[in-house]
C-alpha cells in the first residue's frame, strides 16, 4: 500500500476514533442532563397539579378533576398521571404507552433512560386529601437525543469529507519530493545520476533530499572514475601516446583475431606499412614535440582516408612505421584505398621542410582468403623495402599473382548486388547457433545466432557480406529476413535459452525498418522476450538518439540490447549510464595469448568490475582452448563463447 494511501486512511481513521470518542462523552452527558430534566419536569408538574386541584379534591369534584388530568396528560410527556386517595385508592389514572417510533431500538436500549416519577401530596389546609404521581414519557428525550446524534453524524461525514479533499491536496503536494527521490533513485539504479534543484522546505524532507542528492554526486564521481581507470588502462595498454592508434600489440591481436575468427568464415583483406622518413632529423632539429605532431598528422589522415570503414584498424607500429588493415573488402576497394591513403599523406609538410624534407613509402598487399596474419605482414614489408629502394615517396602492391578463375569474394560490387537482392527475394538463409555459456555454473546461457548465405553448395559468412551489404544500401532488407527466419527455426528448435541477433547501426537508424520491428516484436511477443539485440561497440559514436529510440522500443517487449565487440574503441564509456544495456562481451583480440598476457588479464578484469557496478554482464568471445577458459573465471566474467565451448550448429529455413 502506499504511503499517500496509508496516511488517508490514517486520517479517517483518526477522525472516527474523535467522532466516537466525543459521541460517546456527549451522549453520557445528555443522558445525565435529561434524566435530572425529567425528574425535575415530573415533579413540577406532579407539584403544580396538587395545587390545582386542592379545591376539586376536598370537594370530591371527580369530573374537573379529570378535566385537569386531561389537560396535562395532551402535552405528550408523561407516560402515567394518577391521583390515589390515603387509602391507597386510585380515583382517577391516565396512562399512555411508550411510542419510540424514528428511533433505532439499539440507540434506545444504548441509552436506556429510567422512568422518573414526581410525587406531591394534595392538601386543604392541614389536612391531607391524597397524593398525585407523575411519570414522565422518555420518548421525546430519545427521540431528540437521536436526532440530535445524527445531525452531529452528518455534519461529521461533511466536515470529514472535506477535510479529506484538503488532505488529499496537501499531501500530493507535500508528497512531490517524494515521487521526485523515487525517481532520482530509479535515475540512479540505471546510472543516470540526477540532482533535484528544487529542495522541499520542509527540513525532514529537504534533508532526504540533500542526501540523495550527495550520494548521486559521489557514484557519478565513482561511476567516472571507473570510466577513466578503464579509458586510461586501454590507452596505456593498446594505445600509442604520441598519436593515440593502437600500438603495435594491439594492431597484432586484433589482426590475428580475424585471422582466427572460425565463427566469421572466410575474410578478405587490405594491410598496409607506411614508413615516414627522415623524422630523426625532425627530432634533432626542432625536437621531439615536433615530431610527434607530425606522427600524428599522419595518423589522423589515415583514419579521415578510411572513416567510411569502421572496421579498419590503424596503428603506429614502431618509430616512424604505420600499419593499416582493413577487413572484408573487394580487390577493387583495396587498390581505391591504397591511392587514397598515400594520397592523403604523401603532402605531409612541416615549417623547416626545406631543412629536413620528409618522404613516404608504403608496401601494400592483399588477400582473398586471409589465412596467417604474419604472412601478410611479411609481404607487406617486402613491399615497403622495395618502395625504399626508388628513394622519393611512392608506394608498391606486393605481387600477389594466382591462377585459376576469381573466387567469390573477389566479386565486383554489382555483382554482389545482384547475389544480394536474390538471396533477400528467394528468403533462403541458413542460421549456426553457438552456444554462450554461464562461466560460474558451466550451464547454457544464450545462443548466438550466426547467418550463413547459400552460394551453390558453399556457405559465405556474414561477416564477409554484411559490410558489402553496409555499402549497397541492403542492411534493413536482410536484416529483416534474418528476423523473419528466426520464428519458424525457433518453433522447431523450441530453446528456452535467450537468442543473440547482431543488428546493423544503418538498420538501425532507419525510420521504416523500426516501423517493422515494432510490428514484428508485437506478433511475436514470446520471441521478443529471448532475443538479445546486439550491436557493434563503434556504431555507439555520433549515433545516440537512433539508439535511444532502438532501446525504448525493445524496452516495450522486454528484449535485451547489448554491445557487441567491446573494447576496441577508445570514447569514453559514457553511453553506459544512457542506455539500459543486459551486457558488453569483450573483443575476441583481448583474449590472445590471455594466460600469459597480465595486461590483457588485468584489462577483463578491470571491465568486469565496470560491468558489474553498472549492473551488466561481461561477456567474452573467441574462447580457443582449456587455458583461456580457465583463466576466464578468475578475471570475474560472466559468460564466455567459442570453439573451445561449442562449434555453431546449422539450422536452414526456408
Amino acid at each position: 500500500m502506499t504511503l499517500f494511501r496509508q496516511l488517508i486512511i490514517a486520517i479517517v481513521l483518526l477522525f472516527v476514533c474523535l467522532y466516537a470518542g466525543n459521541t460517546l462523552v456527549s451522549l453520557y452527558n445528555n443522558q445525565q442532563l435529561v434524566a435530572e430534566q425529567m425528574h425535575v419536569h415530573a415533579q413540577d408538574t406532579a407539584t403544580s397539579l396538587a395545587l390545582s386541584m386542592t379545591q376539586a379534591a376536598h370537594d370530591k369534584d371527580i369530573a374537573t378533576m379529570d378535566t385537569m388530568f386531561n389537560a396535562v396528560s395532551d402535552s405528550g410527556y408523561f407516560q402515567r398521571i394518577y391521583f390515589s386517595d390515603l387509602d391507597g385508592n386510585i380515583l382517577i389514572d391516565r396512562e399512555f404507552p411508550v411510542s419510540l417510533q424514528d428511533v433505532p431500538g439499539w440507540f434506545v436500549s444504548f441509552i436506556d433512560l429510567p422512568s422518573n416519577k414526581g410525587l406531591a401530596e394534595v392538601t386543604s389546609g392541614w389536612m391531607q386529601l391524597g397524593e398525585v404521581v407523575v411519570v414522565s414519557h422518555p420518548g421525546q428525550a430519545y427521540l431528540k437525543l437521536w436526532r440530535v446524534t445524527a445531525t452531529q453524524l452528518v455534519w461529521f461525514a461533511g466536515i470529514t469529507l472535506a477535510v479529506c479533499l484538503l488532505a488529499y491536496l496537501a499531501l500530493k503536494w507535500l508528497l512531490v519530493p517524494l515521487a521526485r527521490v523515487e525517481q532520482q533513485a530509479n535515475d540512479i539504479f540505471h546510472k543516470k545520476f540526477v540532482v533535484q534543484e528544487s529542495v522541499p522546505k520542509t527540513r525532514e524532507l529537504g534533508r532526504v533530499v540533500q542526501a540523495m542528492n550527495r550520494m548521486a554526486l559521489h557514484l557519478k564521481s565513482v561511476f567516472e572514475d571507473q570510466l577513466s581507470l578503464i579509458d586510461r588502462l586501454q590507452k596505456q595498454s593498446f594505445q600509442d601516446a604520441a598519436t593515440g592508434l593502437s600500438n603495435r600489440s594491439d594492431f597484432d591481436n586484433r589482426l590475428q583475431s580475424y585471422v582466427g575468427d572460425q565463427e566469421g568464415g572466410i575474410h578478405t583483406g587490405a594491410l598496409a606499412i607506411l614508413a615516414l622518413h627522415d623524422i630523426a632529423c625532425v627530432n634533432e632539429y626542432a625536437g621531439r614535440g615536433e615530431g610527434n605532431a607530425i606522427l600524428k598528422s599522419v595518423g589522423q589522415r589515415m583514419q579521415s582516408a578510411v572513416v567510411d570503414h569502421p572496421r579498419a584498424i590503424v596503428a603506429r607500429r614502431q618509430g616512424p612505421e604505420f600499419s593499416l588493415f582493413i577487413p572484408d573488402i573487394t580487390p577493387g576497394e583495396g587498390d581505391a584505398l591504397a591511392e587514397k591513403i598515400f594520397a592523403a599523406v604523401q603532402d605531409i609538410t612541416w615549417l623547416h621542410n626545406e631543412k629536413c624534407p620528409l618522404s613516404l613509402h608504403m608496401g601494400f598487399t592483399f588477400h582473398t582468403h586471409i589465412t596467417s596474419g604474419s604472412e601478410m605482414l611479411g609481404e607487406a614489408d617486402i613491399a615497403l623495402r622495395q618502395a625504399k629502394l626508388g628513394g622519393t615517396s611512392r608506394w608498391i602492391k606486393f605481387a600477389d599473382v594466382k591462377n585459376g578463375d576469381i573466387p567469390v569474394l573477389g566479386k565486383p560490387l554489382n555483382e554482389w548486388e545482384i547475389f544480394l537482392n536474390q538471396a533477400i527475394q528467394n528468403r533462403v538463409v541458413a542460421l549456426h547457433y553457438q552456444p554462450i555459456v554461464s562461466i560460474t555454473e558451466k550451464a547454457l546461457l544464450a545462443q548466438e545466432v550466426y547467418v550463413r548465405f547459400l552460394n551453390g553448395k558453399d556457405l559465405l559468412a556474414a561477416a564477409v557480406v554484411i559490410p558489402i551489404a553496409e555499402r549497397l544500401g541492403l542492411m534493413p532488407g536482410l536484416d529483416r529476413l534474418i528476423l523473419e527466419s528466426l520464428p519458424s527455426a525457433e518453433r522447431e528448435k523450441e530453446a528456452a535459452a535467450k537468442l543473440c541477433v547482431n543488428l546493423s547501426i544503418v538498420s538501425i537508424k532507419t525510420p521504416g525498418f523500426l516501423r517493422w520491428l515494432d510490428t514484428f516484436l508485437a506478433s511475436q511477443r514470446r520471441l521478443a522476450s529471448k532475443l538479445v539485440f546486439e550491436v557493434p561497440e563503434y556504431a555507439m559514436k555520433g549515433n545516440d538518439a537512433a539508439l535511444r529510440a532502438f532501446s525504448q522500443l525493445l524496452q516495450k517487449y522486454d528484449t535485451s540490447l547489448g554491445i557487441d565487440h567491446f573494447g576496441l574503441e577508445s570514447a569514453a564509456f559514457g553511453y553506459l549510464s544512457s542506455l539500459p544495456l543486459n551486457h558488453l562481451k569483450v573483443h575476441r583480440s583481448f583474449l590472445h595469448q590471455l594466460d600469459t598476457n597480465p595486461d590483457n588479464q588485468f584489462y577483463i578484469k578491470s571491465l568486469a568490475g565496470l560491468a558489474h557496478n553498472s549492473g551488466l554482464q561481461l561477456w567474452v568471445e573467441g574462447v580457443e582452448n582449456e587455458q583461456e577458459w580457465n583463466q576466464l573465471a578468475e578475471l570475474d566474467a560472466d559468460a564466455a563463447q567459442g570453439y573451445f565451448l561449442g562449434q555453431p550448429a546449422l539450422k536452414t529455413v526456408g
